[in-house]
């Protein structure tokens, strides 16, 4: 297809959908849409559970499609799943996930064999939806007062169905293949050489594995179907839900017909992005073909938000570089932050001194990684460690960790190994050298780069002025040869017990360095490490709120999740609390106020993930900010819908459009401000803004400075928590009109001092 063609097929798919759904809305009846919509609140996550089931079903469907289903795990599968799926979602022509999975897998399947496997799913899907759309069309025939229009309509499913049906059966009950003979046939008639292309063979090879695939295991076939059926009778529970929830009482079978007719639709529409407008449509003309009308809009509007929601996860989820593990793939999310020059970090992991093991976890993770990850994110490029022969079985796992980070890690267990190690490095060279019970962060590895070694061939890395031992050393790499010698050098600085506290780390006085000697060390150095992810901008509500959300981060890093990944998820938490505002009832206020505090503590999860797990970035804290933002416009407009709904007093609207046109110019100056003030850092912002905003004091900075910290992430839930259990939610939205705008005027007042700061950085670079 050429170009030109392409895209005219593009813009008549995305024509399509636009007039579908312009008809769609044409025969909505909007008042009674938005009653219905007041009344999914406590529905909507029901629905996305059960949706997410559906996800599962699938996942698991596909996993029995591999010859070998150990080679990739569950949860690998399911997030390649969703990932791919996104995409699907999202691309006018609505097939890119297929080719996609093929290629995420790329580092774990044969090509050949992730395509029959992503293939094979794909048609038992087809094929067993096929028969349950037959089985359903029959139901329907049957049980429901159909029109005369409606009635053939489900007739003709039925018949479709039944001839699919009979086709797969022979296809399966066969012996050969069918498509590589089509094409030799072809060659044979009409003297081409079609078969012998690299293309159709293997197309030929993809189709013959399938095959086997399916004739070789009775089982499998049974286990498609099987999820199969799980996953369309989700769909129809799904369906259940949402027009229960509206207020469309359907029965069992209703819902079941519903989903068929959907279902159709889908396969129909499949060109369509988004099934946009196909949708809207075809869940209208589902509960228009069994009489129940008056639930189309619901059903239509909770499935997309459905579709969105997952589309959404599958892409903060995507597997980027697929070709490695998920530790290289977090590792290229975030920001290296210095180029590799060649340093390197030697790392003393065992001493007879230190009785605590090197792979005690510390804030979720092993202190012997927590040096990896370290030196890594300073910009190291090698990682020589000296693990001895004492423990080869505990070190297991960390040799695994160590060959998953995509640069040189030698692990010398004889003296002779450390020696050829260090050896092999230029004489002259200058490293960094740390010794066993000694955690640091890549902030202290990389000051240590930047020092020379001085007269007396080493030296020692403060961690701050106060701190002049840090258990970090620079010196010559033929220094470093004699292992006995480095020990003991290491080992003289284990007796200096004055090490920075967390408090000192967090508020930027000192560098992370901890010292554990044994197991009575291991609670001081949890603390520190934990309290020094807090930020020197933390206000007591917000170092309140670390109080319980520390202990969930330390959780969440053992997990598969990441940063990023929350930051996503907190924005889906965001608007769902917005939708419940609107309802503007009590109850529905009450657990709207509930998610938003609890949102506001789990808030601080990923900025303290990314700085527990040294992977911290600048992409994180704008999309940390994106989702702040986000959640203060859905709470606004909710409340503002709620306002309405609760009072019957309309000039609610006028003060929810306050609150937003002053939130979107504060926030307008925010964004400003952080690429202009923060010097590439633009998680500095508040910091860089107190500092400058408080250096020519005046009565109006200091109260407008006091009051702002109500209106953080933080602190904003507990007042509307209070107003919510008061049933004065209203309220919420005239100070937020109010405040809003004063906390604008007052940035502009103040810009040319926070800009003037600015240029006195850039004079003294």
């Amino acid at each position: 297809m050429t170009r030109g063609r392409a895209n005219a097929v593009r813009w008549t798919a995305l024509a399509v959908g636009i007039v579908l759904f312009a008809a769609a809305v044409y025969y909505i009846n909007m008042s009674m849409a938005v009653g219905t919509m007041r009344r999914l609140g406590v529905a909507l996550p029901l629905a996305l559970g059960v949706s997410g089931l559906w996800h599962l079903a699938r996942t698991w469907a596909w996993a029995w499609c591999f010859p070998d289903r150990s080679k990739v795990g569950f949860l690998r599968l399911a997030r390649v799943r969703l990932a791919a799926e996104a995409f699907s979602y999202l691309t006018l022509r609505g097939i890119a996930g297929e080719p996609l999975k093929v290629v995420l897998l790329n580092d774990r399947v044969d090509a050949r064999e992730a395509t029959a496997a992503v293939a094979l799913e794909r048609l038992a899907y087809m094929v067993g939806t096929t028969i349950i759309v037959g089985l359903g069309s029959v139901t329907a025939l049957l049980f429901l007062p159909l029109t005369r229009v409606w009635f053939r309509v489900f007739r003709a499913f039925a018949i479709a169905a039944g001839a699919i049906v009979v086709l797969a059966a022979v296809v399966i009950s066969g012996r050969g293949t069918y498509v590589h003979a089509m094409f030799t046939r072809w060659d044979r008639r009409f003297g081409t050489a079609i078969a012998a292309g690299r293309i159709s063979r293997f197309v030929a090879a993809v189709e013959r594995q399938m095959l086997d695939l399916v004739r070789s295991n009775p089982a499998r076939l049974l286990v498609l179907l099987g999820a199969t059926i799980v996953s369309y009778a989700l769909m129809a529970l799904e369906a259940w839900v949402i027009l229960q929830a509206s207020g469309t009482p359907v029965s069992a079978v209703g819902a079941l017909a519903v989903e068929t007719f959907s279902r159709v639709a889908s396969f129909a529409s499949a060109f369509i992005p988004a099934n946009l407008g196909a949708l809207e449509a075809s869940s209208l003309a589902a509960v228009t073909a069994v009489g129940i009308a008056g639930g189309g809009a619901a059903l239509a509007l909770v499935r997309r938000i459905r579709g969105l929601f997952w589309a959404g996860l599958g892409l903060a989820i995507y597997p980027r570089g697929a070709q490695r593990s998920r530790d290289i793939a977090n590792e290229r999310e975030t920001e290296v932050l210095a180029a590799s020059d060649g340093r390197v970090l030697l790392y003393v992991m065992r001493d007879p001194r230190v009785t605590v093991s090197p792979h005690v976890r510390l804030a979720g993770l092993p202190l012997s990684e927590r040096i990896l990850h370290s030196a890594f994110r300073a910009g190291y490029s090698q990682v020589i460690v000296w693990a001895g022969t004492a423990a080869p079985r505990e070190d297991r796992a960390f040799d695994r960790a160590a060959k998953q980070f995509g640069r040189p890690v030698t692990i010398a267990r004889h003296a002779d190994e450390w020696s050829r190690a260090v050896g092999a490095l230029e004489a002259t060279a200058t490293v960094t050298a740390i010794g066993a019970g000694t955690l640091v962060s890549p902030a202290l590895l990389l000051d240590a780069a930047a020092h020379g070694v001085g007269k007396s061939g080493r030296r020692d890395v403060p961690a701050g002025d106060g701190w002049p031992v840090s258990g970090v050393l620079r010196m010559a790499a033929a220094d470093a040869v004699d292992l006995a010698t480095l020990a003991a050098t290491l080992r003289a600085r284990l007796s200096v017990e004055e090490r920075p506290t967390g408090m000192d780390v967090s508020y930027g006085r000192a560098r992370l360095a901890v010292r554990l000697l044994d197991a009575a060390d291991l609670p001081q150095a949890e603390f520190t490490l934990r309290r020094s992810s807090y930020k020197d901008t933390d206000a007591k509500v917000a170092r309140f709120n670390r109080k319980i959300s520390v202990p969930i981060s330390v959780a969440l890093i053992r997990t598969p999740l990441t940063a990023n990944q929350l930051s996503v998820v907190l924005v889906a938490v965001g608007l769902y609390t917005g939708w419940l505002f609107s309802i503007g009832q009590y109850w529905a206020g009450v657990l709207a106020a509930l998610l938003s505090l609890s949102a506001s503590i789990v808030d601080g999860c990923d900025g303290e993930i990314a700085r527990l797990k040294y992977q911290e970035s600048a992409l994180g804290c704008w999309i940390e900010t994106v989702g702040d933002y986000s959640y203060y416009f859905a709470v606004f407009i909710g409340l503002t819908l709620g306002a309405v709904h609760q009072t019957g007093i309309e000039l609610f609207y006028w003060a929810g459009a306050l609150a937003l046109a002053g939130s979107v110019l504060t926030f307008a100056l925010l964004i400003y401000l952080r690429a202009r003030i923060t010097n590439g850092q633009p998680n500095r912002l508040h910091a860089v803004a107190r500092d400058r905003f408080k250096a020519e004091p005046s009565f109006w900075a200091k109260i407008i400075w006091k009051v702002s910290f109500v209106a953080t992430r933080a602190a904003m839930p507990y007042g509307i928590m209070v107003f919510a259990l008061l049933n004065i939610l209203p309220g919420i939205l005239l100070l937020a009109a109010i405040g809003a705008n004063v906390y604008w005027i007052s940035l502009v007042l103040k810009l040319r001092d926070l800009l003037r700061g600015e240029e006195e950085t850039v004079a003294a670079a």
